[in-house]
């Protein structure tokens, strides 16, 4: 086994010093503008609302959205943001990200500090800087989700157990465990999976050293450390006790496990999907990842620290890769070690001849940043030119200069401060598109604006009733400020067929109505016409007699969808003010079905993200709105 790297002990404070200040400029990087644009679905929002209930219940054991039970997370991310709101009485854009910011630099100590114990400060400050400074590292950093979360745990737990290998001293081989329990409670399953897949890999062969790891009494210690919340969580959730809490904890372990890994219940995509992803995430450094590859392979059995670095890298890729369900944030557990990876070759080919890989590598980054700068003027040809801003000209502007300084410092062959170059660049060009991107696409991708009217009402404490028809999102519920109940979102009661057979028929008779609704001209939908309104029935009547389904079935579904419709109006026409969120493919055919609909008010109608959604009052609704 190779000794750590040597530390002097006369340079702690310099190496205190040095330690402080990559992570004062990792937070800079990762927080700036934090709060200078809303979270964005889809996680964003729906995060946010789950410690927001959680603030407001007073409940930490069983996680909700919009007013119901939330199964889909473990609770530390959920806890880590109600804690950070706490002094501020609300979850805020910048509160929700900040753990995920926390997290990112927890990260960036532990690689930096497991590189420093393997190869020394050199190479262990450029894995620090090659992982913070990288596209899908630096956005998760920032972003609403649990996967920074899971990554902090694991790079301490990837770090605790290096320290364990050196000296077995029994506390680092607790932490090591114990951090794999704080994995879990980030995002469940996969917390166990990466340490699991690196024992069985690293002690492959080395039985005797495997048995003083303890996996055994190791993983029965997380499973009690969950229990203690996963338990208690699912009977308080639960409706019942006993056998239905039971089954809702086995459902939750087969949904989590088996369906999202090897059935692909969500996300489903090919095995080389992740050779795919993995060079755009990892750019700009994925452009050593040739050199990289060769670099491992020639020192693949050199010693217990390679053995670690790629034990923890491979067995998790292949069995990723062959798993049915796949996200590219899935790989983030991994970074760290591909950090301590990628510096140990970037540093040696500085330091050799090698012109040709630098001069390859610095035309496809000074390319890159030319055609980044180039991007924005795009917009100018789409649809969406009205969003061009000065923000964003200036964006543009600045990222040309140094694309244009980068591309005439590779023609002139100076490239031995490339890597350098490229860590500087890409988070001056990250810290730029934060301030001046970002807002610009947030009015495209926030739901607040949409949600201001419901949001004004709520602040104010003014009671009223909120329904989402054919649709739930959980942006709506956090920019609203209330709770909405979902409408015509489950499967109307027809047909005597399995229920995979009747969402397909179903499915099918919402597509044929939506398209056909779809082609009809409509001016406004605040003033509809009459004929608009007869073009919209006709279309409607022609699509459910001409749908490729047996005849009887879309009788049956017209008739029950019918009846749906009428229930809702009947319910929300009342004297109680009543609001509630329509897409606009499904409002047409609402219109054109039931005439009734036809006599409410459109309060508001944009698009949030890639839907049309429409907010619809009663004469109630629409007259509390217009008090205010």
């Amino acid at each position: 086994m190779m000794e750590p790297a040597s530390i002097d002990s006369d340079d702690v404070r310099g190496r205190r010093a040095h330690l402080l200040l990559l992570l004062a400029g990792c937070a800079v990087l990762f927080s700036v503008n934090l709060s200078g644009y809303d979270l964005w679905p889809a996680d964003e929002p729906r995060f946010g609302e789950i410690a927001r209930e959680m603030l407001d219940t007073g409940d930490g054991l069983v996680l909700r959205v919009n007013g119901e039970p939330y199964k889909e997370k473990p609770p530390l991310l959920f806890w880590a943001i109600a804690f950070v709101s706490v002094p501020f009485g609300d979850v805020t854009e910048a509160t929700a990200r900040v753990p995920s910011v926390v997290a990112a630099l927890v990260t960036v100590w532990c690689t930096y500090a497991l590189a420093e114990r393997m190869y020394g400060r050199r190479v262990a400050l450029w894995s620090a800087i090659v992982l913070a400074t990288n596209v899908r590292f630096w956005w998760q950093a920032r972003t609403v989700q649990t996967d920074m979360a899971l990554t902090a745990c694991l790079a301490v737990a990837l770090f605790a157990f290096w320290r364990w290998h050196e000296r077995k001293g029994v506390q680092w081989l607790v932490l090591f465990y114990g951090a794999v329990a704080g994995a879990v409670y980030a995002k469940g399953p996969p917390g166990i999976l990466f340490p699991l897949l690196m024992l069985i890999a690293f002690y492959w062969g080395y039985r005797e050293e495997r048995r003083r790891a303890h996996p055994i009494l190791g993983t029965l210690a997380v499973t009690a450390l969950i229990a203690l919340w996963w338990i208690p969580a699912r009977m308080a959730g639960s409706p019942g006790a006993g056998e239905l809490a039971q089954g809702a904890v086995a459902s939750d372990l087969f949904r989590n496990i088996i369906g999202r890994t090897l059935l692909g219940v969500s996300k489903l995509q090919p095995p080389w999907y992740y050779f795919l992803t993995l060079p755009a995430d990892l750019f700009p450094w994925s452009l050593f990842l040739p050199y990289t590859v060769m670099y491992v392979w020639r020192r693949r059995r050199e010693d217990d620290r390679m053995r670690l670095l790629l034990s923890w890298i491979i067995p998790a890729f292949i069995f990723l890769s062959i798993s049915l369900g796949k996200r590219a944030t899935y790989l983030l557990p991994l970074w760290p070690a591909f950090a301590v990876l990628i510096s140990r070759s970037l540093l040696e080919l500085a330091g050799s001849p090698g012109v040709r890989w630098r001069k390859w590598i610095g035309a496809v980054w000074a390319s890159s940043i030319v055609l980044l700068g180039v991007a924005p003027f795009a917009l100018l040809l789409t649809e969406y030119r009205s969003s061009w801003s000065a923000e964003l000209l200036a964006f543009s502007v600045c990222t040309l200069i140094v694309g244009g300084t980068t591309s005439a410092l590779v023609i002139m062959g100076k490239l031995r401060a490339l890597p350098s170059a490229m860590a500087g660049q890409f988070a001056g060009l990250a810290i730029l598109a934060a301030v001046t991107v970002f807002p610009v696409v947030d009015v495209y991708k926030s739901a607040r604006a949409f949600c201001a009217p419901l949001a004004r009402l709520s602040q104010d404490a003014k009671t009223y009733e909120l329904y989402s028809v054919g649709f739930s999102r959980e942006e709506y519920v956090f920019y609203s400020r209330h709770f909405h109940v979902p409408v015509l979102t489950e499967l109307l009661p027809v047909g005597d067929e399995a229920p995979r057979v009747r969402y397909r028929q179903q499915k099918q008779m919402r597509k044929a109505i939506a398209e056909a609704a779809r082609v009809v001209p409509v001016a406004s939908f605040e003033n509809l016409t009459e004929a608009e309104l007869a073009a919209l029935g006709t279309a409607l009547a022609g699509a459910l007699e001409d749908a490729d389904v047996d005849p009887r079935f879309a009788r049956e579904f017209s008739t029950a969808l019918i009846e749906a419709l009428a229930e809702f109006h009947e319910k929300f026409a009342n004297d109680v003010p009543a609001f509630f969120f329509v897409q606009e493919e499904d409002w047409r055919w609402m219109l054109g079905l039931y005439e009734p609909f036809q006599s409410l008010a459109v309060i508001h109608h944009m698009s949030v993200g890639n839907r049309s959604v429409l907010l619809v009052a009663n004469t109630t609704g629409a007259e509390l709105v217009q008090s205010e």
